[in-house]
């Protein structure tokens, strides 16, 4: 055999080489050769006459070869050539379109800073032309936001004392039902019209009815047949307690009209403390009684109580000393009143106390220290007599009455002098607000008994307020009146809450008043007296629960610089 030529070696060595580095475009060319396919034909007809095939046949098969690759080469070549010019044409283009939208984005940005400063200039002008006006409009607005928070604070405050009395009264209805439901114990008893009761060994004989006259009473329970009652041997209902204050009691229950007339003070203290274990009632509704001051003309001595069945004042017994500028309280069912000063401006140290069913005044331990413009209130077991003047100083000092040591007793301090303070208690706290110690306050402290401590509050009243009125309802402190700083003359009402440590704005009083009382009566607050340009008689009931005031009956004497209680025996 011929062996093959060089130069045709190196030529189908160079084909392959370029057929590899260009493989890949020609198969991306449908209109190239496939060279698979030709070798696959080569193959097949070289293994079918690979005994024929002699020499020349066999050049002739390598020249045929070898311009089949040429053809295929040189097809391929002008395909990437194409392909290169294509791709060059769509990367100038891509190129021209780029640099046109670069230029087109920077005309855009440009017009749309140039458009962006001026709507900053405008605005600036704007907002420097209306600069006053927005200032204005957000005080209003801030004004009139605070006056609807005020507004909604003062609706939901007003809507919770409401709901709170509603549910109070419903409770009580709930209770009344259920003791009207419950069972009927004894039979017996519930149907006698006549009932024997053994006190303390004396057998009592007496009409069912005398003794049901006070529904709520203990005795009323006792014949309703609906409890259990000891008995005594005989089977009469016994009751170990003294039968001669029994036959008092018992008298008054069949005429209610005549107060019972005890010898003196220690049997008319154990007539009312019986009365009590009873739950017996002297009075059809707690009595508001209206206690000294001044008329214009001299210091008063007059006592009144206000009759709620007709709707008038009455007079009661007076006190042996006429009296100003004083405290006042209930304790134990007696009314004590204590300091102020008398027709020589005296200030006072002695204390009287009222016995309502002798209808006499008594006197008593008196202060340790005199003092006039005191504030007086119970708390607990004790009364308590707080601040005021002594002639030459305002008192910080502080003395509390003990009923059982018969006696005033020093306690701590207050943190602030205070003369004409206003002194209410809440949550078995004593809270004094407000007063004078040289200059008109609106401070508040508050005195813990158990402690023996005083504390200043955070909060303050929302008025500046000395010589007005004071007292504690439904878990809230209502406050009215007195005079500040400028000498205005107050006629709001505020109320001041203990666990938020604030105070509150409530509708205003019917005129503006100092030197005044303000006490509990019923569901009511009780406003009497007091002065402004003059002497006023006139009182008026103010409801917490609907907010508004309603006029009260005009007392019998006008006065300034007293004291109103109620006793509830």
């Amino acid at each position: 055999m011929e062996s093959k030529d060089p130069a045709s070696t190196g030529d189908m060595d160079d084909t392959y080489s370029i057929a590899a580095i260009h493989g890949d475009v020609s198969h991306r060319d449908d209109s190239t050769y496939s060279l698979s396919s030709d070798v696959a034909q080569l193959r097949l007809l070289s293994e079918r006459d690979e005994l024929q095939l002699n020499e020349a046949d066999f050049e002739i098969m390598v020249n045929d070869m070898r311009s089949t690759f040429v053809c295929w080469l040189n097809k391929a070549q002008l395909a990437l050539r194409t392909k290169k010019e294509d791709l060059l044409r769509a990367a100038d283009e891509l190129q021209t379109e780029r640099k046109a939208f670069i230029e087109r984005m920077r005309r855009e940005r440009a017009q749309e800073a140039e458009k962006l400063a001026d709507e900053r200039r405008r605005h600036g002008q704007e907002v420097a032309s209306q600069l006053k006006h927005v200032q204005f409009e957000r005080n209003e607005a801030r004004r009139r936001i605070e006056e609807e928070r005020q507004k909604l604070d003062h609706e939901k405050d007003v809507f919770e004392n409401y709901m709170q009395l509603e549910s109070a009264k419903l409770r009580q209805r709930v209770e009344l039902f259920e003791q009207d439901q419950r069972k009927v114990l004894d039979s017996k008893i519930a149907t006698q019209t006549m009932v024997d009761i053994n006190v303390g060994g004396v057998v009592f004989e007496t009409s069912r009815h005398t003794l049901a006259k006070q529904p709520t009473s203990f005795l009323a329970n006792l014949v309703s047949g609906r409890h259990e009652v000891g008995r005594d041997r005989q089977g009469r209902i016994f009751l170990d307690r003294d039968y001669e204050l029994f036959r008092v009691i018992l008298n008054f229950m069949r005429n209610p009209e005549c107060l019972p007339a005890p010898r003196d003070l220690s049997e008319s203290a154990s007539l009312i403390n019986e009365a009590a274990y009873y739950k017996i009632k002297f009075s059809p509704y707690p009595l508001a009684l209206c206690i000294g001051g001044h008329d214009t003309h001299s210091p008063l001595n007059a006592v009144e109580v206000l009759d709620r069945d007709s709707m008038c004042w009455r007079n009661c017994s007076p006190m042996q000393t006429a009296r100003m500028y004083f405290g006042a309280g209930v304790l134990n069912n007696f009314v004590y009143a204590f300091g102020g000063h008398n027709l020589d401006y005296k200030a006072l140290c002695d204390t009287e106390m009222y016995d309502r069913l002798r209808d006499t005044w008594l006197t008593v331990a008196s202060l340790k220290q005199a003092r006039r413009n005191n504030g007086g209130c119970v708390l607990g077991e004790r009364l308590y007599c707080v601040g005021g003047f002594d002639g030459s100083a305002v008192l910080d000092s502080v003395e509390s009455y003990d009923v059982r040591m018969r006696n005033w007793i020093p306690v701590a301090p207050m943190n602030t002098p205070r003369s004409s303070p206003m002194i209410a208690v809440q949550n078995d706290m004593l809270y004094v607000m407000g007063g004078t110690c040289g200059e008109r306050l609106h401070s508040v402290e508050r005195y813990d008994p158990k402690m023996n401590k005083w504390e200043t509050m955070p909060g303050a009243l929302l008025k500046v307020r000395s010589a007005g009125a004071a007292c504690s309802y439904n878990n809230e402190i209502y406050l009215l009146g007195g005079i500040d700083n400028e000498h205005s003359i107050h006629n709001s009402l505020e109320t001041w809450h203990s666990s938020r440590q604030a105070s509150r704005y409530l509708m205003e009083a019917p005129l503006e008043v100092m030197d005044t009382s303000l006490t509990c009566c019923g569901d009511s607050l009780l406003l009497a007296g007091g002065q402004n340009t003059q002497v006023s008689d006139a009182t008026f009931f103010y409801r917490p629960e609907v907010d508004e005031w309603s006029k009260g009956p005009a007392l019998l004497i006008p006065r300034y610089g007293h004291s109103t209680v109620l006793l509830d025996i």
